[in-house]
């Protein structure tokens, strides 16, 4: 075989080698990098870069994979660049102390634009604590046990009886005395957390947005949340840092459990007109 066919034939499979070998990668490659994440001492670093100025907030996201890499995907935090106090080489960087020692865990994060679109990034490699970090997963959250709200349709409340929700101690989260309480509610894919001011009776028509209005709505839960502010503007957002959902559950007065609630605000008929106003008045 001449130097030439040989040539070809290397430049030939080489071709292929590429075309074949370039679909190796690409389940991935729709996501955006990973981020990287630093194991210390009782907690977890993770750390990444802006993708763009025009980014507005980045969600951080945690999977415990200790037994399986199918575990619910639990909310960190959620950081605002506006509000950073350090925007060096255009990095971040967050600790995550809200694991549990000798436990394997993932993380991936979400970039919304000023445009409402998001993106996320592959999962990270699985890491885990060896020293720090509390001993068990149920000491990270409010404590919710037989407690449930019941939902009374006219006032359009939520009211605990016969107890009160336990935070987390301090032993446990050093500053959850900064946390306040906080439902998750749901409708359709929307999903938002609300901080309320007390736990026993929940105005729900107070505190929902119109948005919430007329739609089947789903109780998920209570958390802790945590705002942290630039300290030279103390009116920007630097993050917002969540413990773990405890899951909640509703009642009707009657002691029925309810899967969804319904905000369906009653307001009065239309009046008759009694103005003077015309419109080719001067």
């Amino acid at each position: 075989m001449k130097k030439t066919e040989i040539s070809l034939l290397i430049c030939t499979l080489f071709t292929a080698l590429l075309m074949c070998g370039c679909n190796f990668n690409l389940s991935d490659k729709k996501y955006l990098e990973r981020p990287d994440v630093y194991v210390k001492d009782g907690y977890f670093d993770i750390r990444g870069a802006y993708i763009s100025s025009q980014t507005k907030c980045i969600t951080i996201y945690r999977q415990n994979v200790t037994d399986r890499d199918d575990a619910e995907i639990e909310r960190v935090a959620i950081l605002y660049p506006d509000g950073a106090e350090e925007k060096e080489n255009q990095t971040f960087s967050h600790e995550d102390r809200m694991v549990v020692v000798n436990e394997k865990y993932r993380y991936y994060l979400r970039f919304t634009d000023i445009n409402g679109i998001r993106n996320r990034t592959e999962w990270s490699e699985p890491k885990k604590l060896e020293s720090g970090g509390v001993s068990n997963f149920s000491l990270l959250c409010y404590d919710t046990h037989n407690l449930k709200y019941t939902y009374y349709p006219d006032t359009m409340e939520l009211k605990l009886l016969g107890g009160t929700f336990d935070a987390p101690s301090a032993t446990a989260i050093a500053d959850i005395a900064n946390y306040n309480a906080a439902l998750v509610f749901q409708y359709d894919d929307v999903i938002q957390s609300f901080e309320i001011d007390e736990t026993a009776s929940v105005n729900l028509k107070a505190l929902l947005p119109n948005d919430f209005l007329y739609k089947d709505i789903t109780l998920l839960g209570i958390i802790g949340q945590k705002t942290v502010y630039n300290k030279k503007d103390t009116q920007v957002k630097d993050r917002i840092m969540w413990t773990p959902l405890s899951p909640l559950s509703i009642e009707n007065e009657a002691g029925n459990k309810m899967d969804t609630i319904r905000l369906d605000p009653k307001y009065g008929q239309e009046g008759t007109d009694y103005s003077l106003i015309s419109d080719n008045e001067n």
